[in-house]
């Protein structure tokens, strides 16, 4: 029992085939000049020697998870809304928005109780503030670590397409007057180490756990939505529904998460430093 609520706990705070020649197909309203001829390849290696070149970038992240344990009655549903700049060279990463929790109950009136939350993550240390506190506190190292991890994969496309790069047979590739737009769903074994590896990299429990969680894992669908700018080839948005259960100590926890990234200010955003006043103020944990 210990296990599923450390895995709820820490999940707060972070988730049709053509072939690789085949050129996008139009939808409906996208005019005959704006029809693209490259191909999904072309596509994909031009995007990602495309991130090669980004330096900084903006993200608004918006994640909506479930995650239920029926043998107990426990049932926990959050959101996030997070705005975050990301510097590449050093690492470090801004952010600032809100998590509302519920966890549903006999009272019906209990409302989701929402925290403002805003954190610097550089090789100064993970510091955050919440709205339930009211001071700056320094995380320890392996959280800082984990949380990084963690934002840099909702923050960054290129380490998303990377992931995704090897099953690119397997997208449906479409395409609007302005986008590309690819999408696939990842069912079945050939997919499960991509997904594995992503909820490792995403979830610190399983992280904490890895060889025991994984085994007891079970991926009944991820979805991936992937939109690319014709003109520059950046990815402007990246989208992922996720549904997978795990048993726990002979218990089956269910996990639902669907997030919604968007990307923008690519090479915009200036160098990221924690103020004086936090360095001086924050309290370590």
């Amino acid at each position: 029992m210990k296990k599923w609520k450390m895995l709820m706990v820490a999940s707060v705070l972070t988730l049709g085939l053509a072939g690789c020649n085949t050129t996008a197909t139009p939808t409906s309203e996208t005019a005959k000049d704006k029809k693209s001829e490259l191909t999904l390849k072309q596509v994909f290696d031009k995007s990602l020697a495309q991130s090669e070149s980004i330096k900084s970038l903006n993200a608004d992240v918006e994640m909506s998870q479930s995650i239920e344990v029926p043998s107990q009655n426990v049932e926990m549903n959050t959101v996030t809304n997070m705005n975050m700049d990301m510097f590449v060279e050093p690492l470090s990463i801004y952010q600032k928005g809100t998590t509302s929790t519920l966890v549903p109950g006999e009272d019906s009136s209990v409302q989701p109780q929402e925290v403002e939350i805003e954190s610097y993550m550089t090789d100064k240390g993970f510091f955050m503030n919440h709205s339930m506190s009211a001071q700056w506190v320094k995380l320890p190292e392996d959280m800082y670590e984990q949380m990084m991890s963690m934002s840099q994969k909702q923050a960054d496309p290129s380490q998303q397409l990377k992931d995704l790069e090897v099953f690119k047979d397997d997208f449906s590739f479409e395409q609007t007057e302005d986008m590309y737009v690819l999408k696939l769903s990842a069912s079945g074994d050939k997919f499960n180490e991509l997904i594995k590896k992503q909820v490792t990299e995403t979830i610190p429990a399983v992280k904490l756990d890895q060889e025991n969680m994984l085994k007891d894992m079970n991926i009944e669908k991820v979805d991936y939505e992937i939109f690319i700018d014709k003109k520059t080839f950046n990815t402007s948005a990246f989208n992922m529904d996720l549904k997978m259960s795990v048993s726990v100590e002979g218990e089956e926890m269910k996990m639902s998460q669907d997030l919604k990234s968007t990307f923008n200010k690519f090479n915009e955003i200036e160098p990221i430093t924690v103020p004086q006043e936090v360095l001086d103020n924050a309290k370590e944990m």
